[in-house]
């Protein structure tokens, strides 16, 4: 674990070979596998012994089928054409594709084709698997999916599983010990609860600790600490019962869910019966879909991989038009208006932010966008300035933007959407490979422009980040619309939300876990909020 930067994936990329055989360098020390040294061993050797699966799955797969992907390595090892079928039959079973042997992989989900790599890496038959950020782009139930995957290899097959997260809720149920690096240097390790409960790492080194473990922090630092640290809901559930009933004198305060209440105004987001048909393949991504978003609003766009968003997004911005129904979008109908019109009107962050960046400085790159538009000279330095000081780059204007840290690239795309005073800002996953800290600063950067009266939708697979800062939630699964409402009635309704490969945040799996007569909230959507609750029943005033 550690913050981006920190060398995971250096670490990651040393255990097979791949540094040093194959980027420059210096490096000193040594890596030992079975008592081979990484420096002198080759890649080919290393890669019997230790598979690595990273973080984006397509760089990973090249074949048309599945059963040629996991046959591919096995095949470059000169093995019989019998055991390279057991091997593949083996792999794709283990990882719960069997079946797929002639699916295509670019049809696959993307947990599917995460699981697929892990395949192919399995057929080498190694004895250690790397991970490095595999499931940064998976929906919660591709998490899910991929990590039982690696419980499964570990517990049956004795595989050693080294993963790069920073999904601390399946660290402290998967892993047995956890290393935390920072700027290539190890600052602690231990075992999940040893580190989660040092919430020191969490404020010095931005460690995302599992929020029940962020809860108990806060009620540790209000002199109500729980008989055991929790890393799980079921000991979070077991320690906070402990709690009250070792205070029987504390008032019982019922806690009822309410909607936010959006002052009403004037609809910016206008899509009825939308449909959308890739074509040559004849792909119905988006079915019938319906919704209006009012001026103002701050809206999530959620759903399982593949189930139409980004899709919905595009025709949004008029980058695709609809094959059936309308989407009128600040009073234009994208199916008419051309994109650079659009741009007026919606700003646009994609998930990469390097797909978006071309200029030498990153204040030309912000001042493209208005001055392309006509804007004067004195107008587009005003807007220049405005824009990197809302996203906090002042001090970064002569600096070339591909060389920032990835969490100030995609500010610099902020910023160049901002430049151009759209009424409406677009982020699709813009938080995909950012760290904790980098998470919450562009969070924070939508909730001032929400602040500022514009209007916000995001998608990402980060349901803590949806709680905390959407006011409303569309859930899409199959390129329909599945739920639209208020953020705390979407993630009341756990069931429903799976069919969408959604899972609601640990804190509110806790509040939903708790027995109704403890009198908390039953569907918290934040650590602060759960923590509140729990200080007032038990009659502790302080500031949380």
């Amino acid at each position: 674990m550690g913050e981006n930067g920190a060398g995971k994936s250096t670490f990651c990329q040393m255990l097979n070979g791949i540094i040093p055989n194959s980027f420059g360098g210096r490096l000193a020390g040594k890596v030992l596998i079975h008592g081979m040294d990484t420096q002198t061993a080759g890649i080919s050797e290393l890669a019997t012994k230790v598979g690595i699966v990273l973080e984006d799955p397509e760089t990973q797969l090249f074949t048309t089928s599945v059963e040629s992907e996991v046959a591919f390595g096995p095949e470059n090892l000169n093995l019989p054409v019998a055991e390279i079928k057991e091997r593949v039959a083996w792999a794709l079973d283990v990882v719960g594709l069997g079946g797929y042997d002639q699916r295509m992989p670019t049809a696959l989900s993307g947990g599917q084709k995460q699981r697929l790599a892990i395949a192919a890496n399995i057929a080498m038959r190694p004895d250690i698997l790397v991970l490095d950020e595999a499931t940064s782009q998976l929906d919660p139930v591709g998490v899910e999916e991929v990590l039982s995957v690696a419980r499964n290899l570990n517990q049956k097959y004795g595989i050693t599983i080294v993963m790069a997260t920073d999904a601390s809720e399946m660290i402290a149920k998967l892993m047995d010990h956890v290393i935390v690096l920072d700027q290539g240097k190890l600052v602690t390790e231990g075992t999940p609860r040893e580190v989660f409960a040092n919430m020191d790492l969490f404020t010095k080194f931005m460690i995302r600790a599992p929020q029940v473990s962020q809860l108990a922090g806060k009620l540790k630092e209000a002199r109500r600490p729980l008989p055991v640290f929790p890393i799980t809901v079921d000991e979070a559930k077991k320690g906070l019962q402990q709690l009250v009933k070792n205070n029987p004198s504390a008032e019982k305060k019922a806690v009822e869910a309410q909607a936010p209440v959006s002052p009403v105004s004037e609809t910016i987001i206008q899509v009825q019966h939308l449909d959308y048909v890739y074509q040559p393949l004849n792909v119905h991504a988006v079915k019938d879909v319906s919704f209006d978003i009012q001026r103002g609003q701050f809206v999530a766009l959620i759903g399982q991989n593949g189930s139409g968003k980004t899709t919905v997004l595009k025709n949004l911005l008029g980058l695709l038009r609809p094959t059936g129904g309308s989407v009128l979008v600040a009073g234009q109908d994208t199916k008419t208006t051309a994109v650079a019109e659009m741009a007026r009107h919606v700003g646009f962050v994609l998930q990469n932010p390097d797909q978006q960046l071309f200029a030498e400085t990153v204040e030309e790159e912000v001042a493209y966008g208005p001055a392309n538009l006509g804007q004067d000279k004195a107008t587009v330095e005003q807007r220049v300035a405005e824009a990197l000081k809302l996203v906090g780059l002042e001090e970064k204007r002569k600096e070339f933007p591909p060389a920032l840290p990835k969490g100030e690239r995609a500010k610099v795309v902020i910023a160049s959407a901002l430049a151009l005073d759209p009424e409406i800002i677009i982020l699709d996953e813009p938080t995909t490979g950012q760290d904790f800290k980098g998470c919450h600063q562009i969070m924070q950067i939508a909730r001032q422009l929400h602040e500022q009266g514009r209007t916000v939708v995001f998608v990402t697979h980060h349901m803590a980040l949806v709680a905390e800062y959407a006011e409303r939630v569309i859930v899409m699964t199959g390129g329909k619309v599945l739920l639209d409402s208020f953020t705390e009635d979407i993630f009341s309704q756990p069931d429903v939300v799976r069919q969408a490969c959604i899972i609601p945040p640990q804190i509110t799996l806790l509040g939903q876990a708790l027995p109704v007569e403890m009198g908390l909230p039953c569907n918290p959507l934040s650590v602060r909020i759960m923590a509140q609750a729990i200080l007032a029943r038990l009659n502790v005033a302080t500031a949380v």
